[in-house]
Formats: C-alpha cells, structure tokens, sequence
C-alpha cells in the first residue's frame, strides 16, 4: 500500500453506461436533510464502500476480468484499501439494472472467490435479500465503472467519448492486485528457462460450446515435433474447478487458446510467459484480438503476446446437427444451405444459434507455425506481435 496521500476525488459522475448512452452529468451532493438524519439513525454504517454496476457479471470473462477488477481499482486509488489489515472493512456493494440482480455466489463462485480474497467482509447486490428494506450510511465510498477500454469495444462513437473521461489504469494498482491474488491462492512458480526447450498448453474448449479446436491433437503433435518444444499438452478447462484452472495457466510458459473467457487467467501466468492467441472471429474497426491485448495493458501484465487471426473460412467446422432439423434451415435457399455446411457462413436473414462465436475450427498449421517461431524467439523481454491474414 503507498503511502502517499489519496488523490483529491473529482465530482460525482453518473454514466448510463448500460444503456449504451454516453451521458456524464457531474453531481454535486448537497447538505444531508432532517429527513436523512433521521433515517440514518436507525441505519446500518459502512466503513467504506464501492459502488459499482457489474457488466455482464454471470459471465467469467467480464466478472472476473473486470467487475472484480474495478472494485479493487475503487478502493485501491481512491480509498487506500490496498490490501493492508483494513480490508475487512470496505463493502463492495454493485448497483444492478433490473434482471441482472443475481449471486456471484450461486452462478460465478470463482469471481466471489476471488473478492473474498481481497476483501473478506460481506458484499452487497441488488435484490440481495440480505439488504432487502435496510438502510446503509456509508461513511466513505467511491462510485464508477472502471477505466477500461475494452467494455467500449463496437461502441466507437461513445468509446471515444469514455477514453476522454478515463484514463488508463494505474500500473501499481493494477500489480497490486494481480499480487494480492496470486498470494491468495498460493499459487508456487517453477523457474522458467527462457532459452527453452518450453512446455506448451493448448487450452481447448468443449465441442457442444463452440470455438472447439478440432485438431488439437495434430497441433499438439506438430508443435511436439518443433525442436524449442520439450512437451505439449491439451487441457479443457469445462471440468476443472476454479483453483485448477489458475494453477494450468501458472505452470504454462507458452500457451496456445482461442477467444473465450478462460482468456482472462493469463493473469496468473508466470512473468516472461508467452499466450499465442489463434482467431477466427470477423474484424470491424478493431483487432479481434483487443479483448486480449486491452485486458492485458489495464492488468500491466508480464506476459508476452502474439496474435493470429485469419478470415479463411475453409477451417470452420459448423455444428451442422444444430442446424439441418430447423424449419428456417430447411426454408433456406440450396447456395445458402451449402455455405452454412462448408464454410460455416451463416445466412443473410439468420438462423437461430448461427454466428461466429458458435463456429468449430481447425488450426491452419502454415498460418501457426510462424506465430510459433516468434512465441519462442525472445522471452527475455516483452514483446506484442499480431500476424493478421486474409
């Protein structure tokens, strides 16, 4: 924890963030009246506070990656709570739109966990029925969303407003927290050589789920072949409780995976690791690679990056049992048919569970295999390449 004072806390800002409306309205709070004081007599007091709206909170990506991440990016800048004895004391509590009033506890215990973790005292939702006709006096607190780019990302127009308003995350906040974790769960580092021969993890995600890797085993035998590999291994991380997941990513010095959430443990992964992350998914103004490379600038991580995505649609592999018994496929034209089965092109009007997050694929050994050589090349020191293709 710094030592250092506080920085002078700025007006109130309210963002209708997710609403998708860039709307900051600064709000100076006034005097507490007669009718406050008097509430507050029989009120519950808060040391101090967090108040925060969870984005797409159920999911582990966002929950994990981000939610819990501003909490601690809150209390850490703004209130001091930085880990030292005093943790106990600060109440997260998250400020939900209607129908996302759900337990962390019941739905992502992993992203429960981890707030547990840094801070041990009770949390606090909407809808939380220990709160329910309960009134809390909160003596200091900090409200806001986070500065994180990547929430903005397909939102140009009001992602460029959001990047005027915040800036970038505060590197010591951001170690602090990936440190307070990795203590927390004891997780233990083997001593890397970075002149190799390296072990590489292939993470992998179940076929019924979508973006399944369906040669993993041939990659994993080609990359055995390479002279800088010593192993290859091929983890799914569906069946693996939270704890095993992170202890994959912390023994892996060279990681190959796909976009999905499990991307945001290569914060555990140990310093001058690599992750090499093959993409399929369509480019608009930005890199299919930004929910990898924004995460890992906000969380300042010492992990090595390489970046591959191709737009080759020969490699996707649709689940075509999804498909072939839906009266829409059935209605579709024979050409419209033939792309969905061939090149997984979903049709023009739309088909029920048809996109690119859904697709199978297989890896184009000639478009990995340099991404590879560049993996291994330098792990002395950080580096971030993306070899994009057509």
């Amino acid at each position: 924890m710094s030592a250092d004072a506080p920085p002078e806390i700025p007006d109130i800002q309210v963002n209708f963030h997710h609403n998708f409306h860039f709307e900051v309205t600064p709000v100076h709070v006034s005097a507490i009246s007669p009718e406050m004081h008097a509430a507050a007599s029989q009120a519950e007091t808060i040391q101090a506070a967090t108040l925060t709206w969870r984005q797409w909170h159920l999911n582990y990506y966002h929950g994990l990656g981000e939610s819990v991440f501003e909490v601690h990016a809150l209390a850490c800048k703004w209130l001091h709570y930085c880990g030292g004895s005093n943790s106990t004391q600060l109440a997260p509590i998250f400020i939900e739109r209607p129908g996302d009033q759900a337990s962390w506890a019941q739905f992502l215990p992993a992203a429960e966990t981890a707030l547990e973790c840094l801070f041990p005292g009770p949390n606090y939702f909407i809808g939380d029925e220990r709160i329910k006709n309960k009134v809390f006096v909160l003596k200091t607190s900090a409200a806001g969303i986070g500065p994180f780019n990547r929430k903005w990302r397909g939102f140009f127009e009001q992602g460029t407003e959001f990047k005027k308003s915040y800036a970038p995350v505060d590197r010591s906040v951001a170690k602090v927290y990936r440190e307070r974790l990795i203590k927390c769960y004891k997780l233990q580092y083997q001593k890397l050589d970075p002149a190799g021969p390296f072990q590489v993890t292939i993470v992998n995600r179940a076929y019924h789920a979508g973006r399944h890797m369906v040669n993993s085993l041939d990659v994993a035998q080609k990359l055995q072949e390479m002279p800088q590999v010593s192993s290859t291994r091929v983890v799914y991380m569906e069946p693996l409780s939270f704890k095993e997941q992170i202890k994959v990513y912390a023994s892996s010095q060279v990681l190959l995976m796909t976009h999905g959430a499990a991307l945001v443990n290569i914060m555990f992964m140990p310093e001058g690791s690599v992750v090499v992350l093959y993409n399929w998914l369509q480019r608009d103004a930005l890199s299919p690679h930004t929910w990898v490379t924004d995460y890992m600038n906000d969380l300042s991580l010492p992990v090595n990056f390489v970046g591959l995505s191709t737009q080759d649609r020969r490699f996707m592999y649709p689940m075509k049992e999804l498909f072939v018994f839906l009266p829409e496929y059935a209605a579709l034209p024979a050409d419209q048919k033939a792309a969905l089965l061939e090149t997984g092109t979903c049709p023009p009007g739309g088909l029920p569970g048809c996109d690119d997050m859904r697709l199978n694929f297989a890896v184009d050994w000639n478009l990995l295999h340099p991404a590879m050589q560049i993996a291994f090349e330098d792990m002395n020191s950080k580096h971030s390449h993306v070899l994009d293709t057509v």
